[in-house]
């Protein structure tokens, strides 16, 4: 088994972090808080480069879609999109009545999936901002979204306990997948979109088929039900890992094909809401509750 992750950089804001996000180099991460900003930093040296300030309620996304421009996702209703170079938004993308919980990026970074109290998922086309699809269904607020490679499907995860598998071309509910017996706080697709992965409030991590059969479940071992629920999850970008963030502040690493924990690493003094890799697979970060992110060496 490889070391433990090694603690490179600490990260604040003036409130809790929902999600982080590193650049296509690697060399830079976005911070989204909970304080309404999105920090900008140098992965290197821990230094702090830049803020996107604009949204009106706390940040609960961000991704860069290159090195010029990120995406942001806010409970204000609103997603947009970012100059990073003069700090300012290019383009507001907005449909949800009530606040936006959650959102996800096509791995061709064309399309945006939002989920919102309001139930439902709105996905757009990036570029244009055009709405390509109105997904209704959950019974409860959407907490999780993700969408494949091309965007051409979607999964979305709630309160209401159930994973639903969407066509966005037709925005047409494929089937609703039952397991989670609590929240489905995370939803990530596997890179060749073969696997879905899902995280939730029962301390359980599963992993599905692109049609939605479950292939495999894994456990937290954790003292109390608080402590062992799971929050946030990302996979590797060569599909062989997934990080688990949890109530309990640890990071966990487990082997994507057979869910077999690898590593546990005590990370935050409570609840992690966002995990990632960066895309050269050195490093990770984690966000948390405590209103600090880390970067982690692998």
């Amino acid at each position: 088994m490889a070391g433990l992750p090694k603690k490179l950089q600490t990260l604040t804001h003036g409130n809790s972090i929902y999600w982080a996000a590193f650049s296509p180099d690697s060399r830079q991460i976005a911070t989204a808080s909970l304080d309404n900003d999105v920090k900008l930093w140098d992965v290197a040296t821990g230094q702090h480069t830049g803020t996107l300030t604009g949204h009106r309620d706390g940040v609960t996304f961000v991704q860069y879609l290159s090195a010029e421009r990120a995406i942001t996702g806010s409970l204000d209703r609103s997603l947009r999109v970012w100059d990073l170079a003069s700090g300012k938004p290019d383009s507001t993308l907005s449909g949800h009545q009530t606040y936006l919980s959650c959102a996800g990026v096509s791995g061709n970074l064309a399309r945006v999936a939002s989920g919102g109290f309001d139930k439902t998922v709105l996905v757009f086309e990036i570029a244009s901002t055009a709405l390509l699809a109105t997904l209704n269904g959950h019974d409860a607020a959407v907490q999780s979204v993700a969408l494949n490679s091309d965007g051409t499907r979607a999964a979305s995860g709630s309160d209401d306990q159930t994973i639903r598998l969407w066509d966005v071309e037709d925005a047409r509910l494929l089937r609703t997948v039952s397991g989670h017996t609590q929240t489905v706080e995370g939803l990530v697709f596997a890179p060749d979109g073969q696997r879905l992965y899902s995280v939730g409030g029962d301390g359980t991590l599963r992993a599905w088929s692109a049609a939605g059969e479950l292939l495999v479940t894994a456990t937290v071992d954790s003292s109390t039900r608080s402590g062992r629920q799971l929050k946030s999850i990302a996979v590797s970008a060569d599909g062989r890992q997934v990080v688990t963030g949890g109530s309990d502040g640890a990071i966990r690493l487990w082997d994507a094909a057979t869910l077999e924990l690898q590593q546990v690493q005590p990370a935050h003094s409570n609840t992690i809401y966002g995990v990632c890799y960066s895309p050269d697979g050195r490093l990770l970060a984690s966000a948390g509750f405590d209103r600090t992110a880390y970067v982690w060496s692998i």
